[in-house]
């Protein structure tokens, strides 16, 4: 990985000079240098690692980035660690950032300056930060253009690290770096997920009195409402629910056609941990509305034969 970083650091400007369509340059960002980093990687399932050195032109500032799809599967969005080159390739910064297309929609390019900084200053007051290895909350990518959209990922750097291109760090040194900045991301997504007022409760919360409880009971939130990771549950477990029975299309008709909702089956105590079980066929199961409310009633909401025996058969209402 070591070498790959460098070839980019010594021939990405002159690539850049050059046609974008099939140049190795794109190859190496698009798919060798996402290869080594998932290597290191442990939860495969659950990160996502993507490159550009951009969309049928170069970009003046590449990266790579690797997003916890429970979070984003994109660069729009969300937050997450993301390697990003200096326009000069004078060195290189590994960068908990920030997306910045969602923001730029809703704020003017004033605006949306000051929001990313107010929000990484946020991020930042969130985690424990070890200063020895991520001592950079501004960074510098030697931008040329004035109203460049690099200029807002330099407003959104939560914490970082600089390397030069000097003293590329090998991957021993690179692994234990990218492992550090994923623990400060789960961090993160922890925190986000827990209300900071009554109103941003949710139904089931009040059941989870401990601080590490409740914490855990809205990652899991989270891991059911992930869009993506939904969609391929139902794929593969179609939208019947597992527990009563129930199709919303026999009972609705069209308007029930593919509806069902996908509950994550790993217990509580098992999430945060650093591994969370993310196997569409045997980590979740499909549910009704009625039932998957009902078994989040249950202290061991992971226990489906459990809940079964909650459900009764109700005779159909006699007519008058």
């Amino acid at each position: 990985m070591k070498e790959y970083l460098e070839n980019v650091l010594r021939e990405y400007n002159v690539a850049y000079g050059e046609s974008f369509k099939d140049h190795p340059m794109g190859t190496l960002f698009r798919q060798t240098l996402p290869a080594s980093i998932n290597e290191i990687i442990l939860e495969k399932e659950r990160y996502k690692v993507i490159g550009s050195s951009g969309h049928g032109n170069w970009s003046a500032t590449p990266w790579i980035a690797i997003f916890d799809i429970l979070i984003t599967n994109t660069a729009q969005s969300g937050y997450y660690p993301v390697f990003l080159f200096r326009q000069d390739m004078s060195g290189f910064y590994l960068s908990l950032n920030q997306g910045v297309t969602e923001i730029r929609k809703k704020y003017n390019s004033k605006d949306t300056n000051k929001v990313l900084k107010i929000k990484a200053e946020d991020f930042r007051a969130q985690i424990d930060i070890d200063r020895s290895t991520f001592n950079t909350n501004e960074i510098d990518l030697r931008i040329s253009k004035k109203n460049s959209l690099a200029r807002f990922y330099e407003s959104g750097n939560i914490v970082s690290k600089y390397y030069s291109s000097f003293n590329v760090p090998d991957m021993n040194q690179l692994r234990q770096d990218l492992i550090e900045v994923l623990k400060l991301y789960e961090i993160i997504s922890y925190n986000e997920g827990l209300p900071t007022s009554q109103a941003g409760k949710e139904d089931g919360e009040d059941a989870y009195v401990g601080f590490e409880d409740l914490r855990k009971f809205r990652f899991h939130k989270r891991i059911e409402r992930n869009i993506q990771l939904s969609k391929e549950v139902k794929k593969a477990q179609g939208y019947t629910c597992k527990a009563c029975g129930l199709n919303f299309e026999e009972k609705y008709g069209e308007i029930g056609k593919e509806y069902i909702e996908a509950h994550h089956l790993t217990p509580l105590s098992k999430l945060g941990s650093g591994k969370v079980e993310l196997n569409v066929k045997t980590d979740f199961v499909v549910l009704c509305s009625n039932c998957h409310s009902m078994i989040h009633r249950l202290r061991d909401a992971s226990n489906l034969n459990e809940f079964k025996q909650h459900i009764k058969v109700i005779p159909p209402l006699k007519s008058v």
